[in-house]
């Protein structure tokens, strides 16, 4: 399906996951359609001042959504954090402890969340890396594992998209 005479929406995450509508692309979401995402997040940022990647193209898929038209109460997203993408969503406190600076992907987060994405860290995963349960940034979820919460998300019908 192509939609060449679509007029794209705006972004939902202004400052992060830049996307850019194309005219006559294929396979674009279905505006009418109700979406369900479960992104892993297991790799680390590219370097420590920068916001993690995997965090970035979480913002980007909402906002291609988005563009697309989806509505936000059409796309349920949750991004799943675990192994070495662990500390992004430590408090500043706790990721000064870690590395000195504070955690670069808090405005991101905070932007997700403010778009409807739900961020969860795995547990095991922080209890790995001996972080405090509590060390989290605000909203962050606590889920058992990703292992548990991927396959209990895919058991409810979220397409996994691993990144």
């Amino acid at each position: 399906m192509t939609q060449d005479n679509f007029a794209a929406a705006s972004p939902v995450i202004e400052q992060f996951g830049k996307a850019h509508w194309i005219n006559g692309a294929v396979h674009v979401p279905e505006a009418n359609a109700t979406y369900k995402i479960v992104f892993s997040v297991s790799a680390p940022g590219k370097t420590p001042e920068a916001p993690n990647a995997g965090l970035e193209r979480v913002a980007r898929a909402v906002n291609l959504y988005s563009m697309s038209g989806v509505t936000p109460d059409r796309l349920h997203c949750v991004a799943v954090i675990h192994g070495e993408a662990t500390s992004s969503v430590l408090n500043d406190e706790q990721h000064h402890a870690l590395d000195s600076r504070p955690n670069p992907n808090v405005r991101l987060i905070a932007a997700l969340q403010a778009a409807g994405v739900e961020v969860s860290v795995c547990a095991q995963a922080l209890i790995g890396n001996g972080f405090s349960q509590d060390g989290l940034l605000p909203g962050v979820t606590r889920s058992l594992s990703a292992l548990t919460t991927i396959t209990v998300l895919q058991h409810d019908g979220y397409s996994l998209m691993p990144l």
